[in-house]
């Protein structure tokens, strides 16, 4: 009510101005009220339908871009929750981090997004279960229906979460799209990405990806068999024999053990793809982290990415051929007769 009533002094006041001869030099009250609300009104993006998870661990001058350019993009509207991993791993003994790191990130997250939640963990849980307590947390403790996950290492183009919109609600009415991102392909130019601006294609990596609570529910039973090889474990040293047999008994086979690998074989085992645009969205600045160097970074020119610049497209849903294509061509994959079709490989 107010925000309507707000909205019709600042026309009314539009009026007022428009039939003066001119304007006076000194602002009264009422101009600095019906100003000030104009631009805030107008500069606040509209609430989003899904709720964004951030993870993070120990890198704060990383997470800090991230959060900026996620702040640019949402409002105290919105429902954002930091899930903090802790520093000390009571499996192994180990300090993992350094905890003044992890108190930063903390602190950078209250200050950039100030009236989000913060979910913080008092010992080392690793990749693995941090993303588990948040989807848990989020798909069942708070009973979303759809999340995005971003982790502190990935900057977001202006048009990030609009597209994960998008995206959204394909997943929504389409129970064969099981993630889905917004980053696009890292390694096209300006002018393929404007070409293909309505285009989609299969995902390499999960990162920044965002899904249903139907989907998520779904991998469960397969997530769950994955989990419990990895717990009670410093995930950093997780059995990767253990995991890769695990894969084979199951008909599949690859030699990347990491929690997100578990996720590409949960979804294509339940027939479903994970999908994210042509035009790019991102750009990955996680040089040195659980599975990148800076010589893989180099080498898989991830600093070299463009991101997308123009209007926002609307973006075509997959047709059945796609779909099945991109399924057929993920199964070679982990069947060990393909390798993945991008330009980088996949993280292991």
């Amino acid at each position: 009510m107010v925000q309507r009533t707000m909205h019709a002094l600042v026309l009314h006041r539009n009026c007022m101005v428009a039939n003066a001869m001119a304007w006076n030099d000194e602002m009264t009250w009422f101009d600095r009220l019906c100003s000030w609300t104009f631009r805030h009104t107008a500069n606040t993006p509209p609430p989003r339908n899904f709720h964004i998870a951030v993870l993070s661990f120990d890198r704060p001058h990383y997470l800090k871009p991230v959060l900026k350019s996620l702040r640019a993009q949402i409002s105290p509207q919105d429902n954002v929750t930091l899930f903090q991993d802790g520093a000390f791993n009571r499996f192994s003994g180990r300090m993992k981090a350094d905890p003044a790191r992890i108190k930063e990130c903390v602190r950078l997250f209250r200050a950039i997004i100030p009236w989000g939640k913060i979910v913080e963990s008092d010992h080392n849980l690793g990749i693995a279960f941090n993303y588990e307590r948040a989807e848990t947390h989020v798909f069942e403790g708070l009973g979303s229906e759809r999340a995005l996950f971003l982790e502190d290492d990935m900057v977001l183009s202006p048009n990030y979460l609009d597209v994960t919109g998008q995206l959204l609600a394909m997943a929504d009415q389409d129970a064969r799209i099981g993630y889905v991102a917004a980053y696009g392909d890292f390694w096209a130019s300006q002018s393929e990405q404007r070409a293909g601006a309505r285009q989609l294609m299969p995902m390499h990596e999960n990162w920044g990806a965002a899904l249903t609570r139907t989907s998520c529910l779904a991998e469960r039973p397969f997530r769950k068999a994955y989990l419990d090889l990895v717990r009670d474990v410093d995930y950093s040293r997780r059995d990767h024999e253990r995991i890769i047999e695990f894969y084979a008994q199951r008909g599949w086979k690859t030699n990347t053990t990491s929690q997100d690998a578990a996720r590409w074989i949960a979804c294509l085992e339940r027939g479903a793809v994970r999908i994210t645009t042509k035009a790019c969205h991102a750009h990955y600045i996680g040089a040195k982290g659980e599975h990148f160097t800076p010589a893989l970074y180099r080498a898989r020119r991830y600093a070299k990415s463009i991101m997308f610049k123009g209007d926002l497209q609307q973006l075509a849903p997959p047709s059945t051929g796609d779909i099945a294509a991109w399924l057929a061509a993920e199964k070679q994959r982990f069947l060990g007769k393909a390798t993945l079709n991008s330009p980088a490989r996949a993280s292991v």
